[in-house]
């Protein structure tokens, strides 16, 4: 099955060179793809294919970058895996509100193209679950989709992108079941998700979902080198 890759950039060389660099993946990797050009957010929000990958522009004329990613999430499919492309680097963190997947930096960088789609594939074929267990039952979750953890006594409330389940596990054994270089406790009892940090500033996070949590004054600077270390692994 070939995967179903959409560029959407205003500049057709850009797009041209894309396509390129694609094609030199796919036959290294002996993958199939279906590359479909865009030039502009209203002709992928008419398009009817179902994307595994969209690589989107930043800035375009008419529908920028964020509002098509936007429309599309809401209107044609959520579970896309969306790449932004930009000469400006430090637009990186607000493409976060579309749970963007890497942030690419115009001219692309080959090495850095190629890791990313490293990294989607991994993503793809990995078990990223964690099973809690919740009174009675059992509940198999997406590491991605766990928002934060909270402790609460001797049990842990966590909040995820469609529920909130209180498990009887301490937040100190939560912890170590979650990987490390994704999560970060923000103060003693609160455990917080990187991919679903919207903004923040000296004193608190605001999720995506609207929520928000304490940042201890003690960890505060720590706490800020860790989410730009992600930043950058993850979105550049």
């Amino acid at each position: 099955m070939k995967m179903q890759i959409a560029i959407c950039d205003d500049e057709k060389i850009m797009r041209s060179s894309l396509v390129g660099f694609l094609n030199e993946y796919a036959e290294n990797r002996s993958i199939g793809m279906n590359i479909t050009e865009f030039q502009s957010g209203d002709d992928l929000l008419s398009s009817k294919i179902k994307f595994d990958i969209v690589f989107m522009d930043y800035q375009m004329e008419g529908l920028d970058g964020m509002e098509t990613s936007r429309r599309y999430r809401a209107e044609q499919n959520s579970d896309s895996t969306l790449i932004f492309l930009s000469a400006f680097p430090l637009v990186a963190l607000q493409s976060f509100e579309v749970n963007t997947f890497r942030f690419l930096t115009k001219p692309i960088d080959k090495e850095k193209l190629f890791k990313a789609l490293d990294d989607y594939l991994a993503s793809q074929n990995s078990n990223k679950f964690i099973v809690f267990k919740s009174g009675d039952g059992y509940y198999k979750v997406k590491t991605d989709d766990i928002i934060y953890a909270e402790a609460e006594r001797k049990h842990t409330i966590i909040r995820t992108t469609s529920d909130t389940i209180i498990v009887s596990k301490t937040l100190h054994e939560i912890e170590k079941e979650l990987p490390d270089d994704e999560f970060f406790r923000c103060q003693k009892s609160f455990l917080v998700n990187f991919n679903h940090i919207e903004n923040y500033n000296n004193f608190e996070i605001l999720f995506d979902n609207g929520e928000k949590a304490i940042i201890s004054r003690r960890i505060s600077a720590q706490f800020k080198s860790d989410f730009q270390k992600f930043v950058m692994r993850y979105n550049i």
